[in-house]
């Protein structure tokens, strides 16, 4: 026997000797019950996180809103924690998800190609090193036989910018492919720990 098989055959010597006590199905049947219920626990909580999460949002989207307005328009009020809610106004924008080539196509013929941001994605077979590096190398002449991926998009913080500044200078963005409005955000600085937490709601569309 050559050493080399020795050694592999020592190895599986060594992982027989490692295999585990064979159980019955009692107990395969138990530990299975127990995923079940911790998968079902989970779903539960999931749930019970998406409802918070909804109800959070009624009172910071309509009820803390609607009562600062209906109290002479504040913005800023104290709790007696020590914390503090300051509400400013935001504009935000978005592509349209089933416009987005006609959006980004006006951004180009309106002066605003600079927004969009282009990701080429290639793809090479297995082992073939040799065309990665000619792509690496020559990536601007010699790859028209390498399959590629072009994807177009506008960054979300560019896009909220851009969108900011059209709004200031009273310009509007076609309601056809983007989506814009106006929201009030509050920002909450509790009395202790003297952390921000960001609160979001919409105010309304922006209107065209």
């Amino acid at each position: 026997m050559s050493k080399q098989a020795w050694i592999f055959d020592e190895v599986e010597k060594h992982q027989k000797k490692k295999e585990l006590p064979k159980v019955g199905l009692e107990v395969v049947t138990k530990i299975g019950n127990k995923l079940l219920d911790k998968q079902k626990v989970l779903a539960k909580k999931e749930e019970e996180l998406k409802t918070l999460k909804s109800e959070i949002r009624e009172i910071q989207e309509k009820e803390l809103p609607d009562a600062m307005q209906a109290c002479g328009g504040l913005t800023r009020f104290d709790l007696k924690d020590g914390s503090s809610i300051n509400v400013k106004d935001e504009i935000f924008c978005s592509i349209r998800s089933d416009k987005k080539a006609d959006a980004l196509k006006w951004l180009e013929q309106n002066g605003h190609a600079e927004l969009i941001k282009h990701d080429v994605k290639v793809s090479f077979p297995k082992g073939k090193y040799d065309q990665a590096d000619k792509l690496i190398n020559v990536l601007s002449k010699k790859f028209k036989d390498i399959p590629y991926d072009e994807k177009s998009d506008v960054h979300s913080g560019t896009l909220k910018a851009f969108a900011k500044d059209q709004y200031k200078l009273g310009e509007t963005l076609p309601e056809e492919y983007f989506s814009v409005y106006e929201a009030s955000i509050a920002k909450i600085k509790l009395g202790k720990e003297k952390k921000w937490v960001n609160i979001n709601w919409k105010r309304k569309t922006v209107e065209n």
